[in-house]
């Protein structure tokens, strides 16, 4: 793309909002700085379209004496004008063509009034229903025929059932009104501005965030003071024994999504801490044994959020360790899950212990609950991944080496895990390449994991996907090249079918495919040597 702009002479501008963590991708995937752009003020604005729509003085004035009277220019280019609200204030000056009356309070016109003017019109209707249904179908319908809107008007003031209605009225038994008291079910009962200022909180400018599969817009809210939230919680925890229950209650049925799971989990792990004694860990095991996998996860965060305290610490690895073995597959669940979060990274040699501990309970038959037991190895594989990921690589595959040379048979179950961390290829691809100590080791075990039947599909196509980023990147393809010059030696029934796939779907500049086809030709010549 640079090279064609270059040679166009062109430059091509990308307009981003103000978001951190996507200007901090930008530089680190373009190599590009960002310039950050500052609206002009909206007078420079202002005189720049204006001139640009009426190019004649003349004009322009006569157009700007529609304004005498009733306003300044200079009252109306308020420093909070954004760029598209001059526009807007031009367009209607130049739309009026000079006449007064069309051009009529063109302050009140302005978009950028209408928000300030919304709770004011919102306080006037509370106790009017009819009218804020009107009021509705108007934002809604606006532009349309009046006969039209009133009738979506009292549609939807059918359908609210009341809820447009800010004061009930009670009666006696004959019938005769009582008194009134406030609806609960008023949709305009309490704004969000009235609701930040009971509890001092606010809320932040809009921000994107791009966690997640998709950029999004948020409107963080935020405490005035630093550490507000936890301090509450922390006192009604200590304080109010009854309200403790309801927040479990309420947040174990949170649903499954890490923005709402990742603060419950640091929650329930500090009230660990506020609760203290015995039974500090209670609510946190009444999360672990939920028929809910969202609660599971909950309950692995915030082990390793109560591991922090060094009183609990040990009382937390005691209930680890105790669970791993239990028959309750939800539990050993939770464990495999707190192996893969922060209990198991702060703590790698012991997770990997517990997760062995997980997986050889599984492959032992340990319960007869075969979809407790699939829930269990899905929980290992994805703790697995995780501590690979996060920078244990070299611990992790030695101990499924160990773990290879522990087990009789073919090690199926270690296998599959292993795998599974062929799809994170960044580590063994550089000990390939460099031809290091470890590099023997992943070439047996790859083997090996080509020779299994449940293992072969995933390592056969992690294989195959590097083979084709040889193409474009000398150490992909030095590691594939090494790999596939030892698997040509042992040419199981593994490894030929992995070369069988390579040579119906390798193209040219496939990094291994030459040694692929050479083996496979030396076969086939075999073959035909045998047959004769």
């Amino acid at each position: 793309m640079r090279s064609l702009l270059e040679k166009a002479k062109a430059r091509m501008v990308i307009v981003l909002p103000d978001d951190a963590a996507l200007l901090r991708r930008l530089e680190q995937d373009l190599h590009v700085s960002p310039t950050m752009c500052i609206p002009p003020p909206p007078t420079m604005v202002f005189d720049s379209r204006f001139a640009a729509t009426v190019p004649d003085e003349l004009e322009q004035s006569r157009l700007l004496g529609s304004l005498e009277g009733r306003h300044q220019l200079c009252d109306l280019l308020v420093p909070e004008l954004v760029p598209a609200e001059v526009v807007e204030l031009v367009t209607a000056i130049v739309s009026a063509d000079g006449d007064p009356e069309v051009l009529g309070d063109v302050e009140a016109r302005l978009s950028y009034r209408a928000e300030q003017d919304v709770t004011y019109l919102l306080d006037e209707l509370r106790g009017d229903a009819d009218a804020l249904a009107f009021l509705l179908a108007t934002c809604v319908y606006e532009g349309l025929d009046h006969r039209l809107v009133r009738e979506e008007a009292d549609r939807l003031l059918a359908l609210s059932a009341g809820r447009l209605t800010a004061v009930l009225s009670l009666t006696d038994a004959s019938g005769a009104e009582k008194a009134e008291r406030p609806n609960p079910d008023f949709v305009f009962r309490r704004s969000l501005a009235d609701l930040l200022q009971a509890v001092r909180a606010v809320r932040r400018e809009p921000e994107i965030r791009t966690e997640g599969a998709y950029a999004q817009t948020t409107e963080a809210i935020v405490f005035v003071r630093h550490q507000q939230g936890e301090a509450v919680l922390r006192h009604v925890w200590r304080e109010y024994g009854q309200l403790s229950e309801l927040l479990v209650e309420w947040l174990r049925e949170v649903d499954h999504s890490t923005e709402l799971t990742r603060p419950v989990g640091q929650i329930m792990g500090r009230a660990a801490t506020w609760g203290g004694g015995r039974r500090a860990l209670r609510h946190i095991r009444a999360l672990a044994e939920s028929e809910r996998m969202t609660s599971r996860l909950i309950a692995a965060s915030a082990l390793g959020i109560a591991a922090e305290d060094p009183v609990l610490v040990a009382e937390v690895r005691y209930r680890l360790q105790r669970w791993s073995r239990t028959s309750d597959p939800r539990l050993r669940t939770t464990v495999a899950y707190a192996c893969g979060a922060e209990f198991g990274r702060a703590r790698p040699d012991l997770a990997l212990q517990l997760l062995h501990t997980l997986q050889l309970g599984v492959s032992g038959g340990g319960g007869n609950d075969q979809q407790g037991s699939y829930q269990v190895l899905l929980a290992v594989r994805v703790a697995m991944l995780s501590l690979f990921q996060d920078g244990n690589e070299v611990t992790v595959f030695r101990r499924l080496s160990e773990w290879l040379g522990e087990e009789s048979g073919d090690g199926e179950q270690t296998l599959s895990l292993f795998s599974q961390l062929l799809q994170s290829p960044q580590w063994f691809i550089s000990e390939l390449a460099d031809e290091t100590p470890e590099s023997e080791l992943i070439i047996q075990v790859i083997g090996r994991a080509l020779n299994v039947e449940p293992s072969f599909e995933v390592t056969c196509s992690a294989l195959l996907r590097w083979a084709e980023w040889g193409r474009w990147d000398r150490t992909v393809y030095r590691a594939v090249e090494n790999l596939f010059a030892l698997l040509v030696r042992s040419m199981r029934s593994g490894e030929f079918r992995l070369f069988v796939e390579m040579d119906e779907a390798g193209e040219v500049g496939w990094a291994g495919l030459e040694a692929a086809r050479a083996a496979l030709t030396s076969w086939r010549d075999c073959k035909r040597s045998e047959a004769a």
